[in-house]
């Protein structure tokens, strides 16, 4: 199936609240799992010194299970719409575990950009986490570039997305599934990401064809891609 690009960022209101409201927490976990189990491996342990990024961080879900997971650790969600921080901002503050957020904070930035925030700079990021947001990039260049311009020797990058389906037909399918959980605007975002999503074969061609072999692609499941190491 061809990729059909979609636009980069989420900013219509009524979107951003429902893919707030809706329930994505078992992905999420299991994206937490997933990251602390590749840190084990590795010997990696996060502490007060350590600075998590959190790429096109949405409302905030990942984020905040982040600073929860590594409560020593400092936390910043990044997003290029205002919705999605305003969102993130809100969900924060009325949180249940909000005394267990004060390592989070949230900042509203392009990831071309990035490099520019005061915040970033000076600073080795330990852990670059990006969930669904690859598929939101119209190049992959924008993305790899990014993650090179925020990663030093010691960061882990960890970044999953979906996958694009082989054909029209496995898509539509999966549509269909996603319709019988979520609600019309969701369901529709979905078939979109699914479309403008990228395959392993064009992730890993990327990775080796711009010298960032130390960074590895999977894929996990028949719905998912990681790419993961460092660069």
């Amino acid at each position: 199936m061809e990729r059909i690009p979609e636009p980069e960022l989420m900013e219509e209101k009524e979107q951003v609240i429902s893919y707030d409201e809706a329930d994505f927490s078992e992905g999420e976990v299991n994206l937490i799992n997933q990251i602390n189990h590749y840190l084990s491996r590795k010997n990696i342990s996060l502490g007060e010194k350590d600075l998590i990024v959190d790429l096109g961080c949405g409302p905030g879900n990942i984020s905040e299970k982040l600073a929860i997971k590594w409560p020593n650790t400092e936390v910043v969600g990044i997003d290029g719409s205002k919705e999605m921080i305003l969102r993130a901002e809100y969900n924060k503050n009325i949180s249940n575990n909000q005394k267990k957020l004060k390592n989070l904070r949230y900042i509203c930035s392009d990831i071309r950009d990035i490099k520019s925030i005061n915040l970033l700079i000076n600073r080795d990021v330990s852990l670059l986490v990006s969930n669904s947001l690859i598929h939101h990039i119209t190049n992959l260049e924008d993305f790899f570039n990014t993650i090179r311009s925020l990663s030093s020797k010691i960061t882990v990058n960890f970044h999953k997305d979906l996958k694009r389906p082989l054909d029209e037909k496995s898509a539509l399918q999966l549509k269909t599934q996603c319709s019988k959980e979520y609600n019309e605007i969701l369901t529709n975002d979905y078939y979109a990401s699914l479309r403008a999503s990228y395959t392993f074969k064009e992730l890993k061609n990327f990775t080796l064809e711009n010298d960032l072999l130390s960074l590895d692609v999977f894929e996990d499941g028949d719905k998912y891609l990681i790419v993961y190491g460092n660069v």
